[in-house]
């Protein structure tokens, strides 16, 4: 009955696939170099995440992989890890492409010799980073939409810095499956009653690009301005959270939100997953569902002065005993 009912969902997949590759070849702009399968995965019904890894045989590491993004933060299990350093950001602005990609609002940053990368070192990782990517997470409702978790709560969204290992690969795509390939900065959205002046800037440009597909350039983003502050994170190896989950990711999750204002938010859940002949197909609730930890630590650089410590106390001493006599 099980492998039935697989080949009826493989069928209902291939038709929606099918019809949604129609209707973009013809009205979308698709090209044959385009990733066929980023067509139809979505974060609910058929095509959700419970299905990444059942139809996509290259995506099978969201069914099977143990090492899953996101988590639960329990702070009960945080190890205090008295080596991890401060992260160092080299550089502060960026420009790039802001883009309704359908399953979140993504810039593209520039990296070129017009525009100097932004780099991330130290830290949990020992090579340096390249941010590619932001992205935006977000719910339809407050008190939902981050992908972390913290003791089970969510928070009202959760911003994503990808960067790759630049010291090892040419660029996001040759990293993303790749040992040690790409950190990942995540900070949450928190709501509030005061304007965050930078993050003002992503919300006017997401009205710029409500439907799926359309585009808008991202003159300047001063992310010093826009990150809270970073001196202590949480840090784990995981997974990307989106097709095909590939376990390359070290995490690092801010201790500290990003608050912004409830209107900010609102501004993000106008956007659309399908083009404008669907206006009813919101992104909001683009959040992966938290997947088990399976025993992975979570170390953090906040010192909570308890026994949980990576810190060691060892010491040496001459054993008498055991000392040749001459």
């Amino acid at each position: 009955m099980d492998l039935i009912m697989l080949r009826v969902w493989k069928l209902l997949f291939r038709t929606q696939w099918l019809c949604c590759l129609i209707q973009h070849l013809l009205y979308g702009g698709v090209t044959a170099d385009s990733t066929l399968w980023s067509l139809w995965w979505t974060y609910n019904g058929i095509s959700g995440p419970s299905m990444w890894g059942k139809i996509n045989h290259e995506w099978y590491m969201c069914s099977k992989g143990k090492n899953q993004s996101p988590i639960d933060i329990d702070p009960n299990d945080l190890l205090f890890d008295p080596t991890l350093k401060h992260i160092a950001i080299e550089g502060k602005t960026i420009t790039g492409v802001v883009v309704n990609t359908g399953v979140d609002l993504t810039v593209e940053v520039n990296n070129t010799d017009a525009f100097p990368p932004l780099n991330i070192t130290m830290g949990p990782v020992s090579y340096t980073y390249t941010l590619a990517q932001i992205k935006l997470h977000f719910g339809s409702l407050d008190g939902s939409g981050s992908e972390h978790t913290v003791a089970g709560e969510f928070f009202d969204g959760e911003m994503h810095l990808i960067a790759y290992n630049s010291d090892v690969y040419n660029n996001l795509t040759h990293a993303q499956n790749a040992p040690r390939g790409v950190v990942i900065l995540a900070a949450f959205l928190q709501t509030g009653r005061i304007k965050h002046p930078e993050f003002e800037i992503l919300t006017n440009l997401s009205q710029l690009v409500l439907y799926q597909g359309q585009r808008a350039r991202l003159k300047e983003l001063n992310l010093a301005s826009l990150l809270p502050n970073i001196e202590y994170f949480m840090t784990y190896e995981g997974s990307f959270t989106q097709p095909g989950c590939y376990e390359s990711v070290t995490w690092i999750v801010f201790n500290r939100p990003i608050n912004v204002h409830q209107n900010q938010i609102e501004a993000l859940r106008n956007l659309r997953q399908r083009d404008i002949t669907y206006p009813q197909a919101f992104m909001a609730d683009n959040n992966r569902p938290v997947m088990p930890s399976n025993r992975r630590p979570i170390r953090t650089n906040i010192n909570f002065k308890r026994d949980c410590t990576m810190k060691q106390d060892m010491h040496y001493q001459l054993n008498r005993r055991l000392r040749v006599k001459k």
